[in-house]
């Protein structure tokens, strides 16, 4: 059965973002499948490339999606209403570090499995994240998402890199909302500048300076949540036609130019293929939000489960690919067969995982910052709850 998901509710809309996050999270683990399969670890092996996985390979444009839906659900999030700052920051850090602490416990623990059951050392991508060694300081930066201002990048899972750059963009969302309130879109647009300006000229000092390469995604997505919260109010809103479409193409474009079927023209600051991802990802979240998606309702039962469990999907999703390509090692599976595990083994055992985590970890974290803060509300009202 088709199904229309519209934005006409205070839940419609934020089920569209969710799924759109689980879709992002998806690009992301095909691509590190890809990155994993495709080189050989035996000599006996050849590499093997699926036109079809190359396709999906978009993780870099799935995670400018995450940190575009972030600044847009923040805003709808917190649209008139008001609250402490530090409420903000309670439920943010509840919400990121209970699931992201336990899955960088579980990464420390497999790394003497993974050194212990990996051939000899070739330069793969896979490699560096379990054999790098480390020190309590790292993870203590790990655990602070400071490990790309003074840390060390490349530790314990790849995927972490995004974790501090979230994190830092979150840092910043009161003052995006301030500079709403006094210069409208033009506020975010000219912080999103600042911070491109301090990546291209080299004034950060960070040990990683994409937080500041990649600021325009989030403060984009600030901007979009605001003109679909001031256009919603309108009683002549309609919908954007032809949304799907819309959305499909932008995934297209991403796709050909992953794989480098479009040559990329070179105009200043959107010059590159981060910034032209950003853009196609300001695209689709707006297509998704102000348009009518046409679903089958399976498609929409497993792009909800995808989308909620989709920050624990982001945290696994590398151990169980590399519990896969240890197994697929070291019990001499053919090339042609590894794919094909590797592929399916990480799709249902990462969604596994994820599911637990985000039941046990993720809603248990998210209870607490609410819990804490409205505690701190009422006894800041005088009213004594013990």
């Amino acid at each position: 059965m088709n199904k229309t998901i519209t934005s006409q509710s205070k839940t419609g809309y934020l089920e569209q973002l969710t799924w759109l996050r689980g879709v992002a999270a998806f690009f992301v683990i095909i691509s590190h499948v890809i990155r994993a399969t495709e080189v050989s670890y035996l000599p006996q092996n050849k590499p093997i490339n699926s036109l079809f996985l190359n396709a999906l390979d978009l993780g870099t444009f799935g995670v400018l999606l995450f940190f575009t839906l972030s600044g847009t659900t923040l805003y709808i999030s917190h649209a008139n209403k008001p609250a402490p700052i530090y409420h903000f920051y309670i439920k943010r850090i509840f919400r990121i570090l209970p699931a992201f602490s336990v899955s960088l416990l579980f990464y420390i623990l497999f790394q003497p499995i993974f050194s212990n059951f990996y051939p000899e050392l070739q330069g793969f991508w896979i490699e560096k994240q379990f054999v790098t060694p480390f020190s309590k300081v790292d993870i203590l930066q790990y655990l602070l998402l400071m490990q790309n201002s003074i840390g060390t990048m490349g530790l314990f899972n790849n995927a972490y890199w995004s974790l501090p750059v979230e994190f830092q963009y979150y840092l910043i969302f009161p003052l995006l909302i301030l500079s709403l309130k006094y210069l409208n879109i033009l506020g975010p647009m000219l912080i999103g500048l600042l911070l491109y300006l301090l990546y291209k000229f080299d004034l950060s000092h960070f040990v990683d300076t994409k937080v500041f390469m990649l600021g325009f995604s989030f403060c984009g997505g600030v901007i979009i949540g605001k003109i679909y919260t001031v256009t919603r109010q309108k009683k002549n809103f309609s919908s954007l036609p032809f949304a799907t479409i819309i959305l499909i193409i932008s995934f297209v474009i991403a796709s050909l130019i992953s794989n480098e079927i479009i040559q990329l023209p070179n105009y200043p600051i959107i010059s590159g293929i981060w910034n032209w991802y950003i853009l196609l990802s300001f695209i689709s979240v707006s297509s998704v939000l102000f348009g009518k998606i046409y679903l089958y309702e399976i498609a929409q039962k497993a792009l909800r489960f995808s989308g909620n469990t989709s920050y624990s999907a982001y945290l696994y999703h590398n151990l169980i690919i590399s519990i896969l390509i240890l197994i697929c090692i070291n019990l001499s599976i053919a090339k042609e067969f590894q794919l094909i595990i590797v592929l399916a083994g990480a799709i249902i055992g990462t969604y596994c995982l994820a599911n637990i985590s985000f039941n046990l970890i993720e809603q248990k974290g998210i209870k607490i910052g609410q819990q804490l803060c409205s505690y701190l509300k009422t006894k800041k009202n005088g009213v004594n709850t013990l």
